[in-house]
C-alpha cells in the first residue's frame, strides 16, 4: 500500500517541482556550472525550465555577477526563439561561458521547490489556449520586454521583471493559463516600477535606503 501511495504522490507532483529537482541535481553534479552547460542539460525539459533557470539569478545578490546584462540578454534571445517556434535554444558563446554561482543557484532552487510544495494545489492545467500556439507568442513578447527591462541599470529594478518570468515559467510548465495571466499582471507592475525608478530614481532610492 505504501508503494502505491508513493507512486500516487510522485504522479500527482507538478511538473514545476520535478523540473526544479532536475535543475538542482544537474547543478550539484557540476563543479563549475556554466550557463551553456545547464542549457544543454535542460534542453529536453522545454522552454519553461530554461526560463526559470535564466530568471533565478536575478534573485541572487551576488557581487560581480552581471545578471542584467547576461540574463536579460539571454531572456531576450530565448523569447525571440520562442516567438519563432524554435524547438532548441541557442545562445552566443560568450554567454554560454558564464559561470553561475553554484551554491546560490541550488539554494534558490531549493527555496522555490519548498514554496511550490505549498502552491502546488494552485497550479493545474487550465485556460491552455494561453500556454500554446498564439498564446506562447504573446507570452514570449512579454518576456522579451522583461529581458529589456532587466538590462536597465536600475537599483531594486530586477526582482519584479524576474519574478514575472518565474511565474510565466510556472504557467508554461504546468500549462496553467491563470498563471500566465498572473505573470502578465506582474510584468506590468514590474515594468511600471522600473519606469518609476528611472523617472523618480533618486527620491525612491533614498526612501528605500531609509527603510533599511
Amino acid at each position: 500500500m505504501g508503494m502505491v501511495d508513493a507512486a500516487h504522490d510522485a504522479s500527482a507532483e507538478g511538473e514545476t517541482r520535478r523540473a526544479l529537482r532536475r535543475l538542482i541535481a544537474i547543478t550539484e553534479a557540476t563543479e563549475r556550472p556554466t550557463l551553456g552547460s545547464l542549457i544543454d542539460a535542460l534542453g529536453r525539459s522545454g522552454h519553461g525550465l530554461v526560463l526559470l533557470l535564466l530568471a533565478l539569478p536575478s534573485f541572487i545578490p551576488v557581487p560581480g555577477l552581471p545578471t542584467g546584462l547576461v540574463f536579460g540578454t539571454a531572456l531576450m534571445l530565448v523569447a525571440v526563439q520562442m516567438m519563432r517556434g524554435s524547438e532548441t535554444l541557442a545562445l552566443p558563446q560568450w554567454m554560454r561561458r558564464q559561470v553561475l554561482p553554484r551554491g546560490a543557484l541550488v539554494a534558490t532552487a531549493v527555496k522555490l521547490d519548498a514554496w511550490m510544495g505549498r502552491l502546488e494545489g494552485l497550479l493545474r492545467p487550465r485556460l491552455q489556449a494561453l500556454t500554446e500556439g498564439a498564446g506562447v507568442v504573446i507570452v514570449a513578447a512579454l518576456i522579451l520586454i522583461m529581458g529589456i527591462t532587466l538590462l536597465l541599470p536600475v537599483p531594486f529594478g530586477n526582482q519584479g521583471p524576474a519574478f514575472a518570468v518565474v511565474v510565466f515559467a510556472f504557467g508554461i510548465m504546468e500549462k496553467d493559463g491563470l498563471a500566465i495571466i498572473a505573470g502578465t499582471v506582474l510584468a506590468a507592475i514590474g515594468f511600471a516600477w522600473n519606469i518609476a525608478l528611472v523617472i523618480f530614481g533618486v527620491a525612491i532610492t533614498e526612501w528605500l535606503w531609509g527603510l533599511f
